[in-house]
């Protein structure tokens, strides 16, 4: 009996060859299906991080670049605009080349090149309700605050509103009107003449008064607000169903005897990356050059 059963258990075992071998050709179909997508994913993320490391590096270098403009604007201004050269040692084993222009449009207004006077206290307000002496639909104050002991010539005023106005097609400006003016030297803001021109979507309000024949009187502390000398002005836009927002108010100024409100220099800075493959970073900045200090008012990254 013993040996019947010890002949059928070794029959059994006898039968069970080459089930491991199957087990094993199962596992590498399997770990063959798996691994070659796995290594692809694999090899993606390590791709996507070079190129993100590659950017950041790109926009360090840029960066560089902007700085240096910076600091050579304030320390050593160029003679000519526009300046254009590359930054003596590669940064992040990239080339850096960096152009300074003067910025000489404002919203496609042209400004001219050069040193400009600005008052520093704009405000504007839209009145409510409209003034009623005006045949216009909405009314808007601006005020203008001297805030230095020179007298100041108003050579432009400008207004633009929000970018996603409609206009419609037959809307009218009316003014400007003197409104609290005791702070004129001479002169007055309906001598304003108006121009409008477009920008892109917007539009750009221009009174331009010229040569210099409306003052604004000077502080008499510009230490102290309560001599600040403010007038004030009005215009009225008519054909619009609801108030348009001014997004801008912009004073221009400039006479002999201005001395220094605020005395800025606007400047165009475009640095650009470039790695051994020619792939390239470019940082555009404007920037603002007054008394002790130069500034980046904004950055654009292509």
């Amino acid at each position: 009996m013993g040996k019947m059963i010890r002949k059928e258990l070794n029959k059994l075992v006898k039968e069970e060859k080459g089930q491991a071998f199957i087990l094993v050709l199962i596992l590498l179909l399997v770990g063959g299906l798996i691994i070659a997508p796995l290594l692809g994913f694999m090899s993606t993320g390590l791709l996507a991080g070079q190129m993100h490391e590659e950017k950041m590096e790109g926009l360090y270098a840029a960066d560089a670049g902007v700085e240096d403009a910076l600091w050579k604007i304030k320390n050593d201004p160029p003679a000519t605009y526009p300046d254009s050269y590359q930054l003596p040692a590669d940064v992040n084993e990239m080339s850096v080349s960096v152009v300074i222009e003067e910025v000489t449009v404002f919203y496609g207004e042209e400004l001219g090149s050069g040193v400009h006077y600005w008052i520093v206290k704009l405000e504007s307000e839209l009145m409510e309700p409209s003034d009623p002496n005006y045949l216009g639909d909405y009314t808007y104050r601006l005020n203008l605050t001297n805030k230095h002991n020179k007298n100041v010539g108003v050579e432009r005023v400008m207004v633009t509103f929000s970018t996603d106005l409609d206009y419609p097609v037959e809307y009218q400006v009316d003014g400007l009107y003197d409104e609290d003016v005791d702070g004129l030297a001479k002169g007055s803001f309906s001598n304003g003449a108006l121009t409008v021109t477009e920008s892109g979507d917007n539009q750009i309000l221009t009174w331009e008064f010229p040569g210099g024949d409306t003052k604004i009187i000077g502080a008499d502390d510009p230490d102290d607000p309560s001599t600040w000398v403010t007038v004030t002005c009005i215009f009225q836009l008519v054909g619009f169903g609801d108030a348009p927002i001014i997004s801008n108010f912009v004073f221009v100024g400039a006479s002999e005897d201005i001395g220094a409100v605020w005395e800025y220099k606007p400047f165009g800075i475009t640095a650009t990356a470039q790695a051994e493959d020619g792939s390239t970073v470019v940082i555009k900045a404007r920037a603002l050059d007054i008394a002790d200090m130069v500034f980046v008012s904004y950055w654009q990254i292509d």
